[in-house]
């Protein structure tokens, strides 16, 4: 039994590290925009050349989410091994960093995270790599945004294949918006982190029904 000074010391532990979970995070997708301005320094691109604010291209956006997020769903749910095994590791990494987090701190780091990839990514690389072709440059962005997002294989190819949806969702709009990946990418990565909390809450209150 842990008496009350033991519960909050493993109360301010688990809050201190789910600040730095938000704020690390947050830091490390600025650092994403901040090598997406590096790269488009060199390769002469702006990474904010087809960012512009519409109303309806961030609906577009919001509604491009679901989806990706109802794959998402049968992912978690789904009885192939391969995915569970994403799951757990999801569950296992992220679960206890978000357990007891702010709705609001986790939304305001999946802009940084959808700003800071999309920027990278879309703005930059997929820009750039037109040049050669667009077929081309959607494979050549998505081949290393797949890489970058290594866990397992299964992972690669879902994160490339997921990426190649977002590079036909900056394609496919005219005029290219950046906007609508960005606010694609944002609210799929948010659903993600809310059913990913929900799922640890409840795997913790099954594994300590007494708590």
């Amino acid at each position: 039994m842990y008496d009350s000074d033991d519960e909050e010391e493993i109360e301010d532990t688990i809050a201190q590290e789910q600040q730095f979970f938000i704020l690390g995070g947050s830091l490390f997708s600025i650092g994403f925009i901040v090598i997406a301005f590096g790269v488009g320094w060199v390769l002469g691109v702006d990474p904010l050349q087809n960012l512009n604010w519409s109303w309806p291209d961030l609906g577009i956006g919001v509604a491009a989410a679901v989806p990706m997020f109802l794959f998402f769903l049968f992912a978690v749910r789904t009885r192939i091994a391969a995915f569970q095994k994403i799951k757990q590791f999801l569950l296992d990494e992220l679960g206890p960093r978000i357990e007891h987090g702010s709705i609001l701190e986790l939304f305001i780091l999946c802009i940084f995270i959808g700003l800071g990839e999309e920027m990278l990514f879309r703005g930059v690389l997929q820009s750039w790599a037109t040049q050669y072709g667009v077929v081309f440059a959607i494979v050549f962005t998505n081949m290393l945004f797949g890489i970058v997002h290594s866990i397992t294989r299964l992972y690669v190819i879902v994160a490339t294949l997921m990426g190649v949806y977002l590079s036909l969702l900056l394609v496919f709009f005219s005029p290219q918006n950046l906007l609508i990946p960005i606010t694609t990418h944002t609210i799929y990565d948010f659903l993600c982190f809310i059913t990913i909390m929900r799922l640890y809450r409840q795997q913790v209150i099954a594994a300590h029904p007494e708590g």
